[in-house]
C-alpha cells in the first residue's frame, strides 16, 4: 500500500525570509538610533522607532516572490491601507514617518511617485489621480466592483479616507529599496561606528544574533519586543572591543611626484609659514610629505569608515589647543629671544608631540601633517607675529612680546 506524500509549500521559505528580514531591518534602525530611542519589532508596526523628535513605522517587504510595490500589489495597497487604519484609530498620527522597505531593488509607477511627495499640498493632485485611475474620472465613477475581490477592499480603504489623512500620510512616506541582501546593507551603518573593515562581519554576527536572542526572550517573558538604544549600543561596544582588535591605524600607501612637491613649496601657506622662521628646504619638503601623507589618509580613513568625522574634529581640536599652550609658554620661556626662534622652537614642539585618534595610534607623519593643515588656513601659526605677516607686513628684525597674541611687536 503506497502512502501518498505531501508536498512541502513552496511559500514557506518566502514567509519565514520576510519574517527574518524584519529583525535585520530592526538592526538596522538600531545602528541609526540616537540615545533616549527604542526600536520594536511588531509592535506599532513590522518596525517603529520611538523615542525622538518623530515616530517612524516601517513596513518591510521581502519581495522574494514578486514585486511588492506593483501599481496593483496587494502588499502595496494593504500597507496604505493599514496605515490609514491606524491613523484612524490614533495608534498612528499624521506627523508619523512611514517607511516602504524592499529588500530587493524593486519600484512601482505609484510608490515612487508617493514618494517624491514632500508637502502635503502636493499630495492633493496624486490623490485626485488614483481616484480616477481605480474609481473612474468624475462624474462618471462607480467602478469600485470592477476591481479584484483581493484588492478592493484595500484600494477602496485607501482612496476614501480624506484629502487630509490622505495627503499628510503621503507626505511622511519614505519608499526605501535594499540591494538584495538585507545583511549586507548593514555594513554601511556599521562602517559609520568606526569599525575596521576587518572586524566588520564577525560584529556583524554578534549583534544579529543578540538582537534575535533578545527579542525572543522578551517575547517568551510575554513582554513587547522593544529594544532600546542604551543596551543595543553597550552590546555592539563590547561585540567591537572583543573583534576590532586593530590599535594603529594603518598608513594609506601613497607616491608623491617631484611635480606635486614643487607645487606645494610654490603654492601652500603652511610652506610660507615655516620660511617666516626660516626652515632649511630640507625640512620644507619633509613638510610638503607629512601634510600630503596624511590628507590621503584622511580621506581614505574617512571613507572606509575606521574614524568618524567628529573624530577628526576633536583631534584638530586638541591639536590647536597644545598650540595654544605652547605658544603662551614660549611667551614666557623665550621673552626677549628673536621672533624666528620662538617660531622655530614652537614648531618643533608641536611637532613631536603624540596624539591618538579616535583612540588609536597614528602614523608619525600624521600630527605633523596635521599641523601644516591647520597652518595653511592659518588656524595656527608659528611665527609670533603671523597674523601681521599674513597681511603682507614687511616688519623684521622684532623681539617677541610674550603679551602679543599674534599680531603685534615688541
Amino acid at each position: 500500500m503506497k502512502t501518498a506524500s505531501r508536498k512541502r509549500s513552496t511559500q514557506a521559505p518566502g514567509q519565514f525570509y520576510g519574517y527574518s528580514i524584519q529583525t535585520t531591518r530592526m538592526v538596522a534602525r538600531l545602528l541609526q538610533c540616537t540615545q533616549g530611542q527604542a526600536v520594536s519589532l511588531e509592535v506599532l508596526d513590522d518596525v517603529a522607532v520611538t523615542g525622538g523628535m518623530e515616530v517612524v513605522a516601517e513596513q518591510s517587504k521581502s519581495g522574494l516572490v514578486h514585486n511588492p510595490v506593483a501599481d496593483r500589489s496587494v502588499d502595496l495597497w494593504k500597507t496604505l491601507y493599514n496605515w490609514v487604519e491606524a491613523i484612524r484609530s490614533g495608534a498612528l498620527t499624521t506627523e508619523t514617518k512611514f517607511i516602504l522597505y524592499v529588500a530587493q531593488p524593486y519600484g512601482g509607477t505609484i510608490v515612487e511617485r508617493i514618494s517624491k511627495i514632500e508637502r502635503p499640498q502636493e499630495a492633493l493632485s496624486v490623490i485626485a489621480d488614483l481616484r480616477d485611475m481605480f474609481w473612474g474620472v468624475e462624474p462618471m465613477r462607480g467602478q469600485k466592483a470592477s476591481l479584484p475581490d483581493s484588492i478592493a477592499k484595500y484600494v477602496n480603504g485607501v482612496l476614501e479616507a480624506s484629502d487630509d489623512t490622505l495627503s499628510r500620510l503621503f507626505a511622511g512616506l519614505e519608499f526605501v529599496t535594499g540591494s538584495g541582501s538585507p545583511v549586507d546593507d548593514l555594513t554601511p551603518l556599521l562602517k559609520e561606528k568606526a569599525i575596521g573593515e576587518a572586524a566588520v562581519e564577525e560584529i556583524l554576527k554578534s549583534i544579529l544574533g543578540w538582537t534575535k536572542k533578545r527579542v525572543e526572550k522578551l517575547i517568551e517573558a510575554k513582554r513587547p519586543p522593544i529594544i532600546n538604544w542604551e543596551e543595543f549600543n553597550c552590546q555592539l561596544i563590547s561585540a567591537a572591543r572583543k573583534f576590532d582588535r586593530s590599535e594603529v591605524l594603518t598608513p594609506t600607501t601613497v607616491e608623491i611626484t617631484e611635480s606635486e612637491v614643487e607645487h606645494e613649496l610654490q603654492n601652500r601657506q603652511y610652506i610660507r609659514q615655516l620660511r617666516w622662521v626660516d626652515c632649511a628646504d630640507f625640512d620644507l619638503v619633509r613638510a610638503v610629505n607629512d601634510y600630503l601623507r596624511s590628507s590621503v589618509d584622511r580621506t581614505t580613513w574617512s571613507e572606509r569608515g575606521d574614524v568618524l568625522e567628529s573624530s577628526f574634529e576633536e583631534f584638530s581640536d586638541q591639536l590647536e589647543r597644545y598650540w595654544d599652550n605652547r605658544r603662551r609658554l614660549a611667551g614666557i620661556e623665550l621673552s626677549g629671544r628673536p621672533e624666528t626662534q620662538v617660531g622655530q622652537a614652537l614648531l618643533m614642539h608641536c611637532l613631536m608631540v603624540t596624539f591618538h585618534l579616535q583612540g588609536l595610534d597614528v602614523p608619525s607623519y600624521f600630527v605633523p601633517g596635521s599641523y601644516h593643515a591647520l597652518a595653511d588656513t592659518f588656524k595656527v601659526g608659528w611665527h609670533p607675529r603671523f597674523g601681521e605677516l599674513r597681511k603682507g607686513s614687511t616688519s623684521t628684525a622684532m623681539v617677541y612680546d610674550p603679551d602679543d597674541d599674534g599680531g603685534g611687536i615688541a
